[in-house]
């Protein structure tokens, strides 16, 4: 007689989660919580991620063990049933482990990562910095990417903990594509001091290096939360300048002036609001660079052929998709 072998379920991205399937998968554990049912006995109440997103997770019975051993930040194996309740994906645990080490080398694999390498962004950002001609300018933005430990972090770290460019590598996405736009719209205004608003563009993230870590996903490190990222850069910028010799005041206070006021005003966390062309300019090329990406962010996650996104709450408001070219709206109704 032949014994068909049994197959394992296969290893399922989060997001292609199909509901009612047997999935198996190591998944980053981001929270961890014991809850009662309506009867009063407790269940776990799981969050797992991988580079696709993150779902919410249950687990009924005989979790009594895992949940004493586990914590945020491990990584688990997982199987159970992919669901829906009330309209979101969630996920049945019926078994539930610590993963080993050798079986998941490497953590990061959970987190999601930039389109743009680390090879491609250190190639486009000293090609930018190449071509400011301000030589206290180009020097201070030298010693800022020329520090191979910073350069590194600067390279790998996250844009935003959750809003736009939230991957690894998203830092220097966002940085480059904001730099980039700054190149493009200067010869359009000729009052513009290029080389400045350029400077302005590489530096004004730079506190986000220290600002987020990603041990349990993308969120705040202690002093991220503490300080915040435009002092933190404000302060870094501000050592590294010290330690250039003669480094001009004014463009000194300048620089610092684009840092602490990019976000445009105290109500997004920056202490004082543009005041020159250059942070005017450089605060709405900002916010146009992350609402693009977070734009195009909720378009990846909303269903091809779904004309709105769901409702937005950042941004107060549904995203609309539906392109003007294709079939006219006579077409479509004679359809």
């Amino acid at each position: 007689m032949t014994v068909t072998p049994q197959t394992s379920p296969p290893i399922a991205r989060i997001r292609e989660l199909p509901s009612g399937d047997k999935v198996i998968g190591f998944y980053l554990l981001t929270k961890l919580e014991t809850k009662p049912k309506r009867n009063g006995e407790p269940y776990l109440e799981l969050r797992l991620q991988d580079s696709s997103g993150h779902i919410e997770a249950k687990m009924w019975e005989q979790f009594e063990n895992f949940a004493a051993e586990a914590k945020a930040g491990d990584v688990i194996k997982v199987e159970g049933t992919a669901n829906r309740y009330r309209e979101l994906p969630e996920l049945i645990v019926s078994r539930v482990r610590l993963a080993a080490d050798d079986e998941v080398p490497d953590r990061r694999q959970f987190l999601p990562h930039s389109p743009v390498t680390a090879d491609e962004a250190r190639r486009e950002l000293f090609d930018l910095i190449g071509s400011v001609t301000n030589s206290s300018l180009k020097a201070l933005l030298e010693a800022v990417f020329q520090d191979e430990s910073l350069l590194s972090g600067f390279l790998e770290a996250p844009g935003g903990k959750m809003w736009h460019h939230a991957t690894l590598g998203g830092l220097a996405e966002h940085t480059i594509s904001l730099a980039k736009a700054a190149d493009a719209i200067a010869p359009l205004y000729p009052a513009l001091d290029r080389d400045l608003l350029l400077t302005g563009a590489l530096l004004h993230d730079i506190g986000k290096v220290s600002e987020l870590a990603t041990d349990v996903g993308i969120d705040y490190s202690v002093e991220g939360r503490l300080i915040g990222h435009i002092v933190q850069g404000t302060m870094l910028v501000e050592q590294k300048i010290s330690e250039l010799p003669d480094f001009p005041a004014e463009a000194r206070r300048q620089v610092l002036h684009l840092i602490l006021s990019h976000q445009g005003e105290p109500a997004m966390s920056s202490p004082i609001k543009p005041m020159t062309i250059e942070a005017i300019i450089l605060h709405h090329l900002d916010e146009l660079d992350s609402k693009y990406n977070a734009f195009q962010r909720v378009r990846g996650q909303t269903p091809e052929g779904q004309e709105f996104s769901d409702y937005v709450k950042l941004m107060e408001r549904f995203f609309y998709f539906k392109p003007i070219t294709g079939q006219s709206e006579d077409e479509d109704d004679r359809t």
